[in-house]
């Protein structure tokens, strides 16, 4: 059940997020301290006065946290798949075409989670076209090709993400546009106290959002960054241990049917 939860990072964050909204509640109501209480009313511990809304703002960015770390964790796996002794990495290794079934054989030998990773699928794509074409041309076009698909599939597993980014922000500011209008209906009362806690709370979402905005946002950079890293990576590997190592041999004509007598005989009389 735990494992199941961990897959789905909305579940997660969800079940996060209501321990988080239980804890800062309870300590709004046992607080006694206005300094302390005036933290619980920042963090979302004020139900009646807009608490939930920070409540929804961490639940977003526990979410995006989450989505981030799971990327984060694949993109490890695929470093991973680099060190996997696939294809020879040593400077003196040639590779010649009979060798090409080993490797496919590796690639079919692997189980797992290691099944699926990215380096099998660009080797795979490579060497089916050589074997069908034997051109290196053709082979680096198939490779430049394969790897632009897989960071596109990537971007576009990253929406979710970029969703949860400007959701966070967006939340925050809905809290603030809330708690202004929820201060100028009452202000025709004239209680200073209910229109200043109103405003506090429209501030505080604003607040929180902002900060927990600029922490995910960073994180996402960071997976960014080591996103175009492997890329890069995987085709710089493919090419040099695959590309750069393959050395066509060309059949040469017999010898025996080629070789030409020096000394022709002469013609009898």
């Amino acid at each position: 059940m735990k494992y199941r939860i961990l897959r789905r990072p909305y579940a997660f964050a969800g079940l996060l997020a209501c321990s988080y909204q239980l804890l800062v509640v309870a300590s709004f109501e046992a607080s006694s301290a206005s300094v302390w209480r005036r933290i619980s009313i920042l963090l979302g511990g004020d139900l009646s006065n807009g608490g939930i809304i920070q409540g929804i703002i961490v639940f977003s960015s526990l979410w995006a946290y989450l989505e981030i770390k799971k990327s984060r964790d694949d993109i490890k796996r695929e470093f991973g798949g680099l060190c996997l002794s696939i294809l020879p990495t040593s400077e003196k290794h040639v590779l010649l075409p009979m060798d090409l079934p080993n490797i496919e054989l590796k690639l079919s030998q692997l189980s797992g989670k290691k099944k699926n990773l990215l380096v099998k699928r660009l080797l795979l794509a490579a060497i089916s076209k050589f074997k069908s074409t034997s051109s290196m041309g053709e082979t680096i076009e198939i490779i430049s090709i394969q790897s632009e698909i897989i960071r596109d599939l990537h971007e576009s597993a990253q929406s979710n993400i970029r969703y949860l980014l400007w959701l966070i922000p967006s939340i925050g500011f809905m809290g603030t546009v809330i708690g202004i209008s929820q201060s100028l209906a009452i202000a025709h009362t004239g209680k200073m106290d209910d229109i200043t806690s109103t405003l506090g709370v429209a501030f505080d979402t604003t607040l929180v959002s902002l900060i927990l905005g600029a922490i995910v946002t960073g994180l996402f950079h960071k997976l960014q960054e080591e996103t175009d890293r492997l890329h890069a990576y995987l085709k710089e590997y493919v090419i040099v241990n695959f590309v750069n190592r393959l050395e066509l041999k060309k059949l040469r004509s017999n010898p025996v049917n080629s070789k030409v007598s020096p000394n022709p005989p002469k013609k009898a009389g």
